[in-house]
């Protein structure tokens, strides 16, 4: 007869095969060495991000989301900052509800964490302007890192706006007035800027725009009429670019997965059972 263990080890097993829980995602996979990417501190900016429909039009409870960062800040540069690997800057993702002509509505969740970003190599010999060879032997001045925001279950609607925000030396919500690697640290994203890009697992709140929050009234494609130094929505203006983000819920078991499972309980029931009947006194 099976022991206990082994049933709990089939059990187990079980469980390890899982369905796709992406709810939206615009993540390359596998992830590249580096993508095009907005700066913050170049573009005068407090906050970016991009209005989510979810797939299957309907809410979630979110568990984690996944940014894509690009960093372009040398350790030679900031020797006296964080370690022989790496920084930490703090990064918050602000959740909002959609108001009316998905406008940025209500603040209903932010979360902020102390992100660990990974110097960016050296410059190499074999590429030009101060770049460094990637391990898919092409240049690149950035490199490409993925961020996780434990979310622990955040309930939002099938439609929201989310954005990024961090400080760095002159723009965010409390700018450091110093300067920092975080002022070369950047918001990945998918796209040639020229080609029409979308998410490949549910889409855009509104296509070829983007949620930004810029004190430079040139760079939004109304040219500020609609507002400066405001999160708001940047309507028709980023055909061929979208933000590299994915957002999860818990995983699901595979049919597969349970209709093992149920083969396992039924198997472990009889095997109980059987062992039940065979210690029953004979009359």
């Amino acid at each position: 007869m099976k022991t206990l263990s082994s049933i709990v080890l089939l059990l187990t097993f079980a469980g390890l095969a899982s369905a796709d829980n992406f709810v939206y995602s615009s993540l390359p996979s596998p992830i590249p060495v580096n993508l095009p990417s907005l700066g913050y501190e170049a573009t005068s900016t407090s906050e970016f991000g991009q209005g989510v429909q979810l797939s299957g039009d309907v809410g979630a409870t979110l568990t984690t989301a996944e940014v894509y960062m690009s960093n372009w800040a040398l350790e030679s540069t900031y020797e006296t900052v964080g370690t022989s690997t790496g920084f930490t800057v703090p990064l918050t993702l602000d959740f909002y509800n959609v108001g009316p002509d998905d406008s940025v509505g209500s603040l209903f969740a932010t979360y902020t964490i102390a992100a660990f970003i990974q110097w960016r190599p050296e410059a190499s010999s074999s590429c030009t302007g101060g770049a460094f060879l990637g391990s898919d032997g092409q240049c690149y001045n950035g490199l490409g890192q993925v961020v996780t925001f434990s979310l622990g279950g955040l309930s939002v609607p099938a439609q929201f706006i989310y954005g990024l925000a961090f400080n760095t030396t002159d723009y965010g919500a409390d700018p450091t007035g110093i300067a920092g690697p975080y002022d070369s640290l950047n918001f990945g994203l998918i796209g040639d800027g020229v080609d029409p890009v979308t998410p490949s697992v549910g889409s855009d709140l509104v296509a070829n725009s983007a949620y930004w929050n810029t004190s430079y009234a040139g760079f939004y494609g109304d040219d500020g009429l609609g507002g400066v130094g405001t999160f708001r929505l940047d309507a028709n203006d980023w055909e061929g670019y979208d933000p590299a983000i994915a957002f999860s819920v818990a995983a699901v078991p595979e049919p597969a997965a349970i209709m093992l499972l149920g083969t396992v309980a039924f198997v472990f029931l009889l095997l109980v059972r059987r062992r039940s009947t065979a210690r029953r006194p004979t009359l």
